[in-house]
């Protein structure tokens, strides 16, 4: 099946002294719809190859969806493999990000070897937790992961992680940086394009480039998500989501935002530029971190499961690489009767969002360092499309 993620267009200039920014999505929001009169089992295997990016995220959240729709609930063993298996897709999304698309903001050559290595070690672990089973399957009944083959495979994704991004394993660099100090000690002195890129930004002093005064999105639940996705209104409140009516942040940087430095970087230079780079590294660290104690049993997992807050339909809310992701199902009998989804893009890319007013708050200067300043931020925030910025 084709992938039918669509792409954004930004249109940039400088008028009467200040910066505009225009924000059009091609993406085809309504593309989940086709699956209406399919059933349950065939929406589950077919839906996620609507979608390259964050497959995985997909796939857990429309499994989710849909069981809550038909009534049911995962195991409690499924909805934690689901969990890992979300969180090992985002630390490896975010690591395309970091040794692909860093590199090439300071006009160095992307890591493609680093990212090789990366992508061995995430599909040896995917590997390893699918196992004979597959818990990201409707209705999974059980889970059969290899926990050796895991620990041996996330080991190696810490280990290429900490050479190529870190310097240090996990756990070791989020005790470093846990404070101010800690982390312009580390920035001062890393060697890799992480380093340079945040070394780069300290030199421009674009530390607080794109900041604006939009806000995180709250922590909400099905129940309170169901009147807008499931309303005659939903469909124009997926293009252009708002949350008790203005536009919303869900990123990396809105989970990472109150963990140091972050924190602390943010009080300097609110949601601008540094402090969305220390989040995406902390988001990689803690999620490395987190997944080894999970695997050794030493923290308990909350598992990915739907919810349904009318009958017959099921919300299924997954925290992906980008943001949160919700699916929306209705079922009746053995058919679909009705799909929605809300990506991350559709808040952190709304017109009046956090790219369109960081954009318009970057200070009017020469078109080719617009273009630099514009790519970013649009590299930061992050979309799970394709864009193209231009400038008039």
């Amino acid at each position: 099946m084709a992938d039918l993620a669509g792409g954004l267009n930004i249109a940039l200039g400088v008028r009467e002294g200040r910066v505009w920014a225009d924000i059009r999505s091609s993406r085809p929001l309504a593309a989940s719809a086709i699956f209406a009169g399919r059933s349950p089992a065939e929406t589950a295997a077919r839906l996620p190859a609507l979608y390259s990016i964050c497959a995985t995220a997909q796939a857990a959240a429309c499994s989710g969806a849909l069981e809550a729709a038909l009534g049911q609930s995962a195991p409690s063993p499924v909805a934690q493999l689901r969990a890992l298996l979300v969180d090992a897709e985002t630390v490896k999304e975010h690591l395309w990000r970091v040794l692909l698309d860093w590199p090439r903001l300071l006009d160095e050559p992307p890591d493609a070897a680093g990212m090789g290595a990366v992508m061995r070690a995430y599909m040896a672990l995917r590997a390893a937790l699918i196992g004979d089973s597959d818990p990201l399957r409707l209705s999974a009944e059980h889970a059969a992961p290899d926990p050796s083959a895991a620990s041996a495979a996330l080991a190696g994704l810490a280990e290429i992680t900490a050479g190529r991004v870190l310097g240090l394993p996990p756990g070791d660099w989020l005790a470093a940086v846990g404070s101010l100090a800690g982390w312009s000690a580390w920035s001062g002195r890393i060697e890799t394009a992480a380093g340079r890129l945040i070394r780069m930004i300290a030199d421009h002093g674009w530390e607080g480039l794109g900041r604006c005064p939009v806000g995180a999105l709250a922590e909400l639940t099905a129940a309170e998500l169901e009147p807008w996705l499931g309303g005659t209104e939903s469909e124009r409140f997926i293009a252009a989501p708002t949350w008790k009516g203005v536009p919303r942040e869900t990123s990396a940087f809105t989970r990472q935002r109150l963990r140091e430095p972050v924190a602390e970087l943010a009080a300097r230079h609110g949601n601008g530029l540094l402090p969305r780079l220390a989040a995406t590294l902390v988001e990689v660290a803690e999620r490395l971190d987190g997944f080894r104690r999970a695997l050794e049993g030493a923290e308990p997992l909350p598992g990915l499961l739907g919810a349904s807050p009318v009958p017959g339909a099921g919300i299924a809310l997954v925290p992906a690489a980008r943001g949160l992701l919700v699916h929306r199902a209705t079922v009746d009998g053995d058919r679909v009767t009705g799909y929605r989804i809300l990506a991350p893009t559709e808040w952190n890319f709304h017109r009046q969002g956090v790219l369109g007013e960081g954009l318009a708050g970057l200070p009017p200067s020469d078109p080719e360092t617009l273009r630099v300043q514009a790519g970013l931020l649009v590299t930061v925030v992050d979309p799970c499309v394709d864009y193209h910025i231009a400038l008039s």
